[in-house]
């Protein structure tokens, strides 16, 4: 008789205490080298090796929403890439407070909201140009007084994970770095949320707080110690909600004491069923690419509201019944109802309705 293999269940890892880090006292060049595996000339000439250029986002006409802007990127290439993906595999295994919603397994833009679910009134404040106003000085700072490397050391440290002074923005390592260099900052932040009994979150750099009341005069506070660590808050950005209101965190609402899809997404919906069944422009697409759109969209409403699950598991099982092949040149799809058709008879999805 043959015996069944036994797959072996991955074992998730562990996170432990920055002080249980290979990066922790890095006492000299040699063994900063050493962690990256590589010689100390090659590690210092891998300094500054990026690739710079100015990214344009391809602009969306189903996003009725603002277009993403132009910006700069700053991407390390080579052996000074190898060296950011090191520390961030280094780093990922470090304990961070509850507050910390990005970066790391377990973490999300929805786990960010659900911590403020029950909040009465929630406040949302965002970091303007957060990598860029992040300094080489906090990143060093970082090293030397967290890790507790020498000086000299964090100074290297600080050389291989930085560009024109500041976090680069194309770098893996940039959003978690961002983080332990501002680490000093968002401590301050959970200290006065939690003596004004607040919940507070950040993802990446956006902030947020909820309680049973917050003031105007607490988002002065809160403007008051960003500017005390470089930073600025974007002021047209700073929402303060109300009791019984909806409140948008961060990519979704919370409304009625749960987690909702933002209509934005619901209208992008519309504008791409609508393209599908010819009643408005297709902008290019092909039929295959607009199902493929409307499904991933159909995802993250799921994603967020498990009321559309069992509709986005249907479609999607239905877009994968799309002849791939014909991508090239007549497009052949066996058959597939249209999205409406998928729902419950007693169901009207929000795209639906005006």
């Amino acid at each position: 008789m043959r015996l069944k293999r036994v797959k072996k269940t991955k074992q998730e890892k562990k996170s432990y205490d920055i002080s249980q880090s290979a990066l922790y006292k890095t006492s000299s060049k040699l063994k900063l080298a050493a962690i990256f595996s590589l010689g100390v000339p090659e590690m210092l000439n891998s300094v500054g090796d990026y690739k710079r250029f100015e990214m344009t986002p391809k602009p969306d006409p189903f996003n009725t929403g603002k277009q993403p802007k132009k910006r700069w990127v700053q991407k390390p290439k080579g052996k000074l890439l190898a060296i950011h993906e090191r520390i961030l595999k280094l780093l990922r295994c470090v304990e961070v407070p509850e507050y910390m919603q990005f970066a790391l397994k377990g973490t999300s833009y929805k786990k960010n909201a659900e911590a403020h679910l029950a909040g009465g009134m929630v406040a949302t404040l965002d970091i303007s140009n957060f990598f860029g106003s992040t300094s080489k000085s906090q990143v060093f700072n970082f090293f030397r007084d967290r890790l507790e490397c020498p000086g000299d050391i964090a100074k290297i440290y600080a050389e291989l994970v930085t560009c024109d002074d500041c976090i680069p923005t194309g770098s893996p390592l940039s959003p978690l770095l961002s983080y332990y260099s501002n680490k000093p900052l968002f401590d301050e932040l959970s200290f006065l949320a939690k003596s004004l009994n607040l919940n507070f979150t950040c993802y990446v750099d956006d902030l947020t707080f909820s309680g049973a009341h917050i003031s105007r005069g607490f988002l002065w506070q809160v403007e008051k110690i960003v500017r005390k660590y470089g930073h600025i808050t974007a002021s047209k950005k700073t929402r303060l909600f109300g009791i019984g209101v909806p409140k948008h965190i961060t990519g979704t609402v919370i409304a009625e004491g749960a987690l909702k899809v933002p209509n934005i997404r619901f209208r992008k919906i519309r504008l791409i069923k609508s393209a599908l069944e010819g009643k408005s422009s297709n902008f290019g697409f092909s039929n295959v690419q607009l199902k493929y759109k409307l499904g991933g969209l159909l995802g993250e409403a799921a994603y967020l509201d498990s009321d559309f699950k069992s509709l986005a598991d249907e479609y999607n099982k239905k877009v994968r019944e799309i002849n791939l092949v014909s991508l090239g040149g007549g497009e052949i799809y066996r058959p597939s109802p249209c999205t409406a058709e998928l729902a419950d008879d007693n169901f009207i999805p929000p795209w639906e309705t005006e």
